[in-house]
């Protein structure tokens, strides 16, 4: 057959870029084009043909021997061609004399002489299915507007068909945009026009995407079998990802037969231990429930992250009853990866199993304990220590020592200790070190105590997390770091897990949201913006939730602006509502407090300080732990203007410096602060107490103090010089946690008139606006005038790019 047409046509610029770089002209011309029937390979095939019809070349389209000279042979489906064509087509490939364009959607070992012969000496196009990318192109060219959310959507349901993206795209430009009904329209085209043997071939492939023609049966005799599979594959449906192919399938094919095949593989797979867990996945996926499918999803859980575990373990249960080994074990990758119902569920039906042996109650016991602490209920989780009892804890007895005595209950915390017992392993020995350390803590001295806390992180397993724990060692060990001021070791030890860790970890936003904590006690004025966007947005529970809404309000109390700290306090009530002091939350309650009485809502926190000093007495005060909150107590009767409230904190203070240098640090500090209350300043006793606060690292609360004597003092040269100070601590502390700030650079010129250089000098020390106006005897609505002219001025768009500003304005040394 011989065609003529030489009119022009119109192909499409996306047909044309697949064709770029092809010269048609070349003689002799060689060109295969392979792809299945879903990519663009017929398209391109007639795009090739009506190209060379518009030229001078006659075009054959069926195989022949008396091809004329200088033709041009275009075969549009190679694999159809009976081995009597092939032979014949091979032969038309070795002439000199004529060109030959062969499109095929496989290289059947027939056609591999062919194929070979053109990649040597001519041109060979892999045709792909869709892309994301090429969907892009086809949109703009065919001026239909995508957001990558469409491009995703359309990607996904056309499963890289280019005939049905070119469906949705006609269907677009005719004003009906629904894509999956053209989408789905298309497929049903094209799936109906396909034998049902080859349909449910396909129907097979979705859940066994490896099948071959010689491992199925499907009551079909294996040479018919072959042709269909081959057919079946050419489509390009084979083993789509796409619902629509697979729901348009299904709708055409037996579901009792190809269940009863999808069965018959799964038995012939695992006699032969050839079923891998993909497919074991999707033969479940596909509603198949069999015996043989438990192997290979139990066997995938101990490589696989926990919620990936998790889901395995779901899939297993469906099938058949877990015993109760895997239901501890699935209860704790399901608490690992977030999902405490079901945790607790499984933990619980463990728990009412009938003679239960000590070591597996007590396993469970752990996982509902760690639950109730990760939702900040520690004293809940203790009340099951305590149902426990110490005789039956046993390798899970530094657990309960930790849980007790985070809520203050050293006795039932020394008897869990005392009583442990069971095989010594790496997580066993690291937990118990940790134990051991946090009991130190408490009843010894502070610098033993972080050493053997610390040591526990050293341990072989000693920071793993392979084990649902009321807290991880790492953060645990931060905290108490935290506690003694020694801020850069926590920073230390959060940065090492938090590296070893990943984001599907129950632990990953914990240690996030104390790194932020180190930050903002540093003197980070950004450490909630930092933090990555899933912990912001959470959801996080409510241990964790307390930890970032206290933060928020402290770092808007350190800011001065009384508006943003009143939202940052209406975002934390629902916090403050399931609130439970224990041991390990008590710098949120701190700021909190300090917040609340700022606010004047003191009565909104009373109940959780007089909890928290409660815990402390039964403790003994340890200085370790007391001293924080002692020294937010001294703080909140400085906001709250009364002294009289003031020594009982500085009181415990003095007593634990006897034995503790940060506590020394914060007494001595605390006493400066008394005198100014009551009226007495002396320069250089405030300077040494602020330099000795940044020293022990607290450089807002030294900048802070020196900022409120300078305020104070009646003595206008000691003003400036504590002023000076109070500028020199805040603008190094930022510039450490910044890098942005260097104390020795030249400061830009200054925008700024000469009081609102004076109100820029206030703000940046941290002092409030009230504070600022008493300073310079204007009223603190006045000193807000001023601030929203300097953020103007200095093109700042938050407080925090103020601050930033004003401190390179305002260097410590004038």
């Amino acid at each position: 057959m011989l065609s003529m047409n030489r009119d022009s046509v119109t192909e499409s610029s996306y047909i044309a870029g697949l064709l770029r770089g092809i010269d048609l002209t070349a003689s002799p011309l060689r060109l295969f084009v392979t792809g299945t029937d879903a990519s663009a390979r017929p398209q391109v095939t007639r795009a090739v043909r009506k190209r060379i019809e518009s030229g001078d070349r006659p075009v054959v389209t069926v195989v022949t021997h008396d091809a004329p000279a200088d033709a041009i042979v275009v075969i549009a489906d190679a694999q159809a061609l009976t081995s009597v064509e092939i032979r014949a087509l091979n032969e038309l490939v070795q002439r000199d004399d004529l060109g030959v364009v062969i499109a095929s959607d496989r290289i059947d070992p027939p056609l591999a002489p062919i194929y070979s012969n053109i990649s040597s000496f001519g041109t060979v196009l892999h045709l792909n299915p869709l892309n994301r990318s090429d969907i892009r192109k086809i949109a703009a060219e065919r001026r239909v507007p995508l957001d990558d959310r469409a491009v995703l959507t359309l990607e996904h349901l056309a499963g890289g068909s280019f005939g049905a993206v070119e469906a949705y795209f006609a269907a677009a430009s005719a004003g009906r945009p629904e894509m999956a009904t053209a989408v789905r329209t298309h497929i049903l085209h094209q799936v109906t026009a396909l034998h049902p043997i080859e349909r449910e071939i396909l129907e097979v492939s979705f859940a066994v995407p490896d099948i071959d023609a010689f491992e199925l049966d499907l009551g079909q005799e294996k040479f018919s079998l072959t042709a269909a599979f081959d057919r079946a594959l050419a489509t390009g449906l084979f083993g789509s990802r796409s619902p629509l192919v697979a729901s348009v399938v299904a709708e055409s094919t037996s579901t009792g037969r190809i269940r009863s095949e999808l069965i018959r593989i799964v038995e012939s797979r695992a006699n032969a231990r050839t079923l891998d867990i993909d497919t074991a996945r999707r033969l479940f996926d596909s509603g198949i429930r069999h015996r043989d499918l438990t192997a290979v999803l139990r066997d995938a859980v101990d490589a696989s992250t926990p919620a990936v575990a998790a889901d395995l373990f779901r899939r297993v249960n469906s099938i058949e009853p877990l015993g109760v080994a895997d239901t501890l074990l699935y209860a704790q990758v399901s608490a690992r990866s977030g999902d405490l119902d079901t945790a607790c569920r499984l933990a619980d039906s463990v728990i009412a199993e009938p003679d239960l042996d000590n070591a597996r109650l007590a396993a469970a016991v752990r996982i509902r304990a760690a639950s109730s602490a990760a939702c900040g209920q520690l004293r809940a989780a203790a009340d099951l220590y305590t149902w426990l009892g110490p005789g039956r804890t046993e390798t899970e007895s530094p657990f309960a020592a930790i849980t007790f005595l985070g809520i203050g209950n050293v006795d039932d915390a020394n008897a869990a200790l005392t009583g442990h017992t069971g095989s010594p392993s790496s997580s066993t020995v690291g937990a118990a070190t940790l134990a051991n350390g946090l009991m130190q803590s408490v009843t010894g001295s502070a610098p033993s105590a972080l050493n053997t806390m610390s040591r526990a992180l050293s341990l072989p397993g000693g920071s793993g997390t392979s084990e649902f724990q009321p807290d991880s060692a790492p953060a645990l060990v931060a905290l108490a770091l935290l506690h003694n001021g020694a801020h850069e070791r926590a920073a230390a030890v959060v940065a090492a897990a938090i590296a070893a860790d990943d984001a599907s970890s129950h632990t990953w936003a914990r240690l996030h949201l104390l790194d932020a904590w180190i930050a903002m006690t540093r003197g980070h004025d950004t450490a909630v913006e930092d933090l990555p966007e899933e912990v912001v947005r959470g959801p996080l529970r409510e241990r964790d939730a307390l930890f970032l809404h206290a933060m928020i309000v402290g770092l808007a109390r350190r800011s001065g602006d009384l508006a943003q700290l009143r939202r940052a306090w209406s975002g934390a009530a629902g916090t403050l509502s399931s609130c439970s002091v224990d041991l390990f939350n008590l710098l949120p309650i701190g700021e909190l407090w300090l917040a609340a009485v700022r606010l004047d809502e003191a009565e909104q926190v009373e109940h959780l300080v007089d909890d928290a000093r409660t815990l402390l007495r039964a403790l003994g005060e340890p200085p370790l732990w007391s001293s924080p909150l002692h020294w937010y107590g001294v703080q909140a009767s400085i906001l709250s203007q009364s002294p009289a409230d003031l020594l009982p904190h500085a009181h415990t203070l003095a007593e634990s410096a006897k034995t503790h240098t940060y506590a020394a640090g914060l007494a001595t500090a605390g006493r400066q602060w008394l005198l100014l209350m009551q009226g007495s300043v002396d320069a250089d006793d405030v300077e040494a107490a602020a330099r000795t606060l940044n020293r022990i690292g607290l450089p807002w609360d030294a900048a802070r103090l020196a900022g409120e004597a300078a305020l104070r003092t009646p003595d206008t040269k000691s003003a400036t010089a504590l002023l000076h100070v109070a500028r020199s601590l805040r603008t190094t502390s930022t510039a450490e946690t910044n890098a942005t700030d260097s104390t020795d650079s030249a400061a830009p010129p200054s925008v700024l008139t000469e009081r609102e250089q004076e109100v820029a000098e206030l703000v940046v020390v941290g002092l409030t606006y009230r504070e600022i106006g008493e300073r310079l005897y204007i009223s603190a609505k006045t000193v807000e005038h001023h601030v929203a002219r300097i953020k103007r001025r200095v093109g700042a768009q938050s407080r925090s790019e103020l601050l930033t500003i004003l401190r390179s304005m305002t260097p410590p040394n004038k």
